[in-house]
Formats: C-alpha cells, sequence, structure tokens
C-alpha cells in the first residue's frame, strides 16, 4: 500500500512476494456525494511499468474494465 486515507484513498503497487513493484498503480479514492452516497474514483496508471512482459495486458485494461470493478463494488455497497 503506497497511499491511505481511511474512508477517503488507498493505493497500491501490486508485486509479486520478494519482488519489486514492477511500476503500476491501483488507486480507489471516495468523495462524499450527500447524504448517503459515495462518488468511487478508480483509476489504473501504468506510466511507470518497467516489466515489458507486463505492457499488453495494461495496455489492455481499458476504461470499461475499471466502470465493471466499479459496478461489482456498487452492486455490493447497494445489497440488502
Amino acid at each position: 500500500m503506497v497511499e491511505f486515507e481511511e474512508g477517503r484513498r488507498i493505493a497500491w503497487r501490486p508485486a509479486e512476494s520478494g519482488k519489486r513493484p514492477p511500476g503500476h498503480l491501483w488507486r480507489w479514492e471516495l468523495q462524499p456525494a450527500g447524504a448517503s452516497r459515495t462518488r468511487v474514483t478508480c483509476t489504473y496508471d501504468w506510466t511507470q511499468l518497467t516489466d515489458h512482459k507486463r505492457m499488453r495486458r495494461a495496455r489492455a485494461t481499458t476504461a470499461d474494465m475499471l466502470r465493471a470493478s466499479l459496478d461489482r463494488l456498487a452492486a455490493l455497497a447497494e445489497a440488502p
């Protein structure tokens, strides 16, 4: 974990056990949007990625894929 603010933000640079992170960053940010709503932003930054074996998969990560992650989170949060 490289960023953490309780109830506001979490970010991490994934890595294999015992290895340095290859340079991509996942971040989730939360902003209050009314009494019972929260605006959630999910970002994936691979601009510092150095592992060429991971480039193809990083480039294939689309806005639609990030939206699907947000949709799954919303479904869990809004479930009875």
